[in-house]
Order: C-alpha cells, then structure tokens, then sequence
C-alpha cells in the first residue's frame, strides 16, 4: 500500500512539472518580448545648403568623325598593297594598285583609235573647204572624232581607278586582302580608313531636355579603358528632328583627341552640364526612402520618428536635392531608417 502511495505522488509531481512548462510556453518569454521591443539606435543630419549642378547623362559609343570603307572601282588583280593596318596615310597616298596589264592595252586601243578619228576628221575638213565632200561627211567624221575621244577618256580613267589612293588624310585602321587576291568594282572592300585626330559620339537627348542643350555646350566625356580620365568636347550637331518612337533627338558631340588616346568603339558616358543652382537643400541619397505613394524621409522630433514627404532633384556625389518638403532645420535620420515605423520611437545617438 505504501509502494502504492509512492508511485502515486510521483505521478502526480510529474503532471505538475507538465503543467508548468505548458504554461510557461504559452504565456511567452518576457525577455524575447524585451527584446523585440527593443528601441532602434539612429543617427540624424540637417540638410545641407550646396550648389547643384545639373548633368544630363548619356552613354553611347565613340566613333570617327571621319571614316570609309575603301573599294575598288575596277575588278582584277590586286597586284601591290603599300599600307598596313595602323599605317598612317595622307590624302591622296597610293594604298594599292590593281594588276593594270589589261586596262592598259584597253588604253592604247582607245588612243590608237582615237588618233585615228582624229586624222580622218582633219581630212574630211580639208576636203570640205575644197568643197570636194558633203557637210553631212564632215559632221560623221567629227562625231566619230568626239566618240573616239571619249573612249579615251574612259580608258584613262579606268587605268587611273588601279591605283588606289587615300580620299583623305587618316590612319589605316583594318586591311582586308593581301596581294594576289582578285576583287571586283565596288564589293571588294580593301581597307578602312579613319580621321583618329577628331572623335564624335552620338547621344539621343530625351524631348524635354533639347531646349536646354544648345550648340557649343561643352561636354565631358570618360570611357572604361582610362578610369577618373575626362575628356572635354563639345554640342556640334543636332538631327533637327525628333523619334518617334523614342521621343529623342540625336545630337553629335565632337571630341579633340590628338593624342589618339580614344579609339572608335570605345563605351562612353557623356556629361552635359545645363545649369546649376544655389543654395539648394541636399540630402544623402540613402536617407530617402520610397513606397508605392512616393519618396519620404524620417525626421526625429524628440524620440519619435515622423514621416515626411519629399520631393526631389538632382543627385551627385551620393547626395539627392530636396525640392519639397522639408525646410531645412528638420533632424533627418540618415542612419538606421530601414529599422524604423512612423510614430515609432527612436534613440538619437549624438
């Protein structure tokens, strides 16, 4: 009976060992609770009165303000090749010549006949004066004369067409075809040539912006290939239409480069500053932030933190300008205002 009385009281101490870590489950723990509400730690500035500049930014590629593709004029067999790629050419310097074995055999056959016509026309004439042949013979004789000439004429040209020369001054920048090769008038291509001592780019300013870009607006301009590196150009033409269906307009920046430092093809980012403003309120753009009805910062008035609309503009070195919203005395919390709900509270660390 009394084994009995012990396994009893046992049980029953066991039961209520259950029922006490029941309970403590389901009332919570009151240290996790104290530290869900635990206070956020946030840092404040007063907006700063600065200079806004405003840039426009573009990015686009470089290319040469002056470039061609070099062709034949007539087909055969390219016979020499004076230039390689890299080579530096001046404006009407011989690139290349065309096998002119044939073209010149067609030449001489022209001038031959053409001398001919020529000797049959002054025959005719003094015929004429002697009234010994019809005007009408005379007229014959002098059409076949300007024919043959013309022939001539064509011949020459064509001979002339062999020897292919630089249309203007630049540098060799690809040789397609090597000597031997065969090419054809007008398909063949045999170099590129491009006017490195000038660059351009093109950019598609947005329809509200053309007002503000204006002709001589000076730009600069860095690409990857040199970091921290600016280059200065300048607005020289505009498309005088815009896309429809980008509601842009391209608009030519123009680049010195006598260094040939920028090379066509090059990524490029394009700055066009169009004014400034002073005195403007800016914040560090991490302190504002935006939800589906628009942009807002937190401002700490004592330990609460109240919402506030902003609206803003420009941004550069990582600081937005408040257009609205604020006047500029306001404590803005910069640091820790993803951790923090409006009317909530907030410790201010000094």
């Amino acid at each position: 009976m009394i084994v009995k009385r012990k396994y009893v009281y046992i049980i029953a101490g066991a039961l209520v060992l259950v029922a006490l870590v029941v309970w403590r489950i389901s009332s919570g723990d009151p240290a996790a609770d104290t530290r869900r509400a635990t206070i956020p730690v946030v840092k404040t500035e007063n907006a700063l009165r600065q200079t806004v500049m405003y840039n426009l930014l573009y990015t686009a590629d470089v290319a040469a303000v002056q470039q061609a593709s070099i062709y034949p004029k007539v087909s055969g067999t390219l016979d020499h090749v004076y230039v390689d790629m890299g080579s530096a050419v001046r404006r009407g310097q011989m690139l290349a010549l065309i096998d002119t074995t044939e073209l010149s055999q067609t030449r001489q056959q022209a001038a031959a006949t053409a001398q001919n016509a020529r000797l049959t026309y002054r025959r005719n004439k003094d015929l004429f004066d002697q009234k010994l042949v019809a005007a009408q013979d005379l007229e014959n004789a002098e059409a076949t004369m300007k024919v043959a000439e013309a022939t001539l004429d064509v011949a020459t040209t064509r001979l002339n067409y062999a020897r292919i020369t630089a249309p203007f001054s630049g540098t060799i920048t690809k040789k397609y075809l090597d000597p031997g090769a065969v090419v054809s008038a007008l398909t063949s291509t045999l170099f590129s040539l491009m006017d490195l001592d000038q660059m351009k780019i093109i950019i598609n300013v947005l329809e509200q912006d053309i007002p503000r870009v204006t002709m001589g607006l000076e730009a600069s301009v860095s690409v990857d290939a040199f970091p921290g590196k600016k280059f200065t150009g300048s607005v020289s033409k505009f498309a005088q239409a815009v896309d429809l269906a980008t509601r842009t307009m391209a608009v030519e920046v123009d680049i010195p480069n006598p260094g040939h430092l920028l090379a066509p093809g090059m990524f490029a980012t394009v700055s066009l500053n169009v004014g400034q403003k002073n005195d403007a309120l800016t914040l560090p753009t991490q302190a504002i932030m935006k939800d589906d009805q628009g942009l807002y910062v937190y401002v700490a008035r004592g330990d609460t933190a109240r919402r506030a609309r902003v609206g803003a503009g420009s941004e550069q070195n990582s600081r937005t300008e408040i257009l609205s919203g604020l006047e500029g005395t306001e404590d803005v919390i910069t640091t820790g205002q993803q951790f923090v709900r409006n009317n909530g509270p907030v410790a201010v660390q000094k």
